[in-house]
């Protein structure tokens, strides 16, 4: 099939026509992964001039199969027993992730049709998420919907989904099981997100022909191809790290981008596909943007640059898709300014930035993560003073970090998997301070058992990393936060699980709806716990929380009851629900 898309002011949507359906191993280099369920198109609202809008796909493991060196064939098994890369039941539910990205300055209707002739269910079976954004859907005389998406000038993030496509997460305790246990998520097994973006700003937006611009050219990406002008320009097309370019043959999964220090911006452009990872040395403020997509679906888990790209776990040196290893810029810090990307099948944390956290801050917005089927699969780290608004989120590990102060997130789409809480408080004694996250919708959880380590809940707060108890917790700090306007969809997990390790003082979670109610199954996944910690406060307010539509309050919070408290007896008096 070849694409038929549209660009101009109002709306502009690409195609490949590399597009591969393959729903089991590696696709080409050369090619992109196609959605094999899904086509989608996209129309001025109410002009009935469709074009086409390509879905993207991504399956757990990318096709490379569970293997502990890039060089491994898929078959071989080679990752250790020991090593868990967080995919379970997934591959042999064969689940995925499909995406379509299109740009509009007006209102748009989007059909969606199956490919091999429709089976969608009429549209009271077709449920967008999150939920509290309405919109209106209609059939279509080709048998596929329609959805009309309102002009946003902040963009809409959301998910697609048909009550005859939806996969039963149940669990025994310890691990998914294909029946009998208890239901701890429902999802789509063939996801369907649909991203409709404002147009960048000028600001954001470079020109291909614009002064000390390296422009790269679709295909392989040999090393040192990015050269060392100030902007590294993706156009369209598919690109890939070529990790033997001198007549040897050609190997994939064992390269990234480090780029010299006088580059400073990377732009993708809509229909870019880059098959690799982005390291920055600038010290200048750095920038991503455009609505191209980075993908590490070349990369095994935990890929490490300092063995080789195989699976090695470290915190210092496993790869990042969006990396940073020497802050430090002229006279100050640095600003990372990202407006755009889509990120998919990140194989470890998502971004990192290493040096002094007083050395970075960001500004993040309109950013997709898809495809983070691993474990630690992190949203962006919050340093101090970032900003990030209109996200979503696919992960697979702690989604958002409040580890520094003054950070805030507005409207972000959080999709869980089974690893952590959706916001992080913990892993060390913290001293943070105004920040904020409004807006937060989380649309699928799915843990696999009662966890406080790695907290099974919304809000969560693990104890020390790696040894627990080996460091004393901090009565010099406090953390004081704002969470407001939280809705979780679906079957939820506990509102919290804090193991305090300092103060909490003017804590406020205000505005929560858990519109399909809190998990009351027997594994305990929906009871918040907070121990004791000798001396500690705990000084939280929950507001306006409400649970299958019935609001919380002191008399009925209890373990056992509508909210499922189990908070320790020595902080009685320090919290409060009202």
């Amino acid at each position: 099939m070849v694409g038929h898309s549209i660009c101009n002011s109002q709306l502009c949507s690409w195609w490949h026509d590399t597009g591969e359906i393959n729903t089991g191993g590696m696709v080409k280099a050369g090619n992109v992964r196609q959605s094999h369920k899904y086509l989608v198109q996209v129309s001025i609202a109410g002009a009935n001039d469709f074009y086409d809008s390509f879905v993207y796909e991504s399956i757990p493991r990318n096709g490379r199969g569970r293997i502990y060196s890039p060089w491994d064939p898929p078959d071989s098994n080679s990752l250790g027993a020991d090593v868990d890369d967080g995919i379970t039941i997934e591959t042999s539910a064969r689940v995925n992730m499909a995406w379509s990205q299109f740009e509009y300055s007006t209102g748009v209707d989007v059909k969606i049709l199956t490919r091999g002739g429709s089976d969608h269910p009429p549209p009271s079976g077709v449920k967008i998420r999150p939920t509290p954004i309405v919109y209106d859907i209609r059939p279509s005389s080709d048998g596929g919907v329609v959805i009309r998406v309102p002009h946003d000038s902040n963009g809409r993030r959301f998910s697609v989904e048909f009550n005859n496509d939806l996969y039963t997460y149940r669990s025994d305790g310890s691990k998914y099981v294909s029946s009998g246990g208890t239901v701890v998520g429902i999802e789509p097994r063939n996801a369907l997100v649909i991203f409709a973006s404002p147009f960048l700003p000028d600001d954001m937006v470079h020109r291909i022909d614009a002064p000390d611009t390296k422009v790269m050219t679709p295909g392989p990406i040999n090393q040192g191809d990015w050269g060392s002008s100030g902007i590294l320009y993706f156009p369209p097309g598919v690109y890939w790290m070529n990790s033997n370019p001198q007549g040897q043959t050609p190997r994939i999964g064992e390269n990234h981008m480090r780029l010299h220090p006088n580059t400073y911006w990377v732009y993708l452009a809509p229909g870019a596909y880059v098959k690799g990872a982005i390291e920055y040395t600038t010290k200048s403020d750095f920038y991503a943007t455009g609505h191209g997509v980075l993908s590490g679906e070349h990369y095994v888990y935990q890929a490490n640059p300092a063995s080789y790209y195989q699976a090695v776990k470290s915190d210092a040196t496993s790869l990042r898709m969006w990396w940073h290893n020497n802050l430090g810029g002229n006279g100050g810090g640095q600003t990372w300014h990202c407006h755009g990307p889509t990120i998919n099948a990140p194989p470890f944390n998502t971004m990192d930035f290493h040096g002094s956290p007083a050395a970075i801050t960001s500004r993040i917005s309109d950013y997709k993560q898809v495809g983070a089927f691993y474990f630690q699969t992190d949203g962006p780290q919050l340093y101090p003073n970032s900003q990030v608004r209109d996200v979503f989120y696919h992960v697979n590990d702690d989604a958002i970090k409040t580890y520094h102060p003054g950070a805030t997130v507005t409207r972000a789409t959080i999709w869980k998997g089974h690893n952590d809480p959706v916001v992080q408080m913990g892993w060390d004694s913290r001293a943070v301070a105004g920040v904020v996250l409004r807006d937060i919708y989380v649309i699928h959880t799915r843990y696999i058992k009662s966890e406080t380590y790695v907290p099974s809940a919304i809000i969560g707060a693990s104890p020390f990393y790696h040894t627990p108890g080996r460091r004393a917790v901090d009565r010099a700090k406090s953390v004081s936060i704002t969470i407001s306007n939280l809705v979780c969809e679906g079957p939820c997990p506990a509102l919290m699980r804090i193991t305090p390790l300092q103060h909490y003082r003017d804590v406020l979670v205000e505005n929560v709806a858990f519109p399909d109610g809190l998990q009351t199954n027997s594994i305990g996944i929906g009871r918040s716990i907070v121990p004791a910690s000798d001396g500690l406060d705990f000084g939280v307010t929950i507001s306006n929380w409400t649970v299958g539509g019935e609001r919380v309050t002191m008399a009925n919070c209890q373990a056992g009851s509508l909210g499922q408290l189990d908070i320790d007896e020595s902080y009685w008096g320090q919290w409060a629900i009202r």
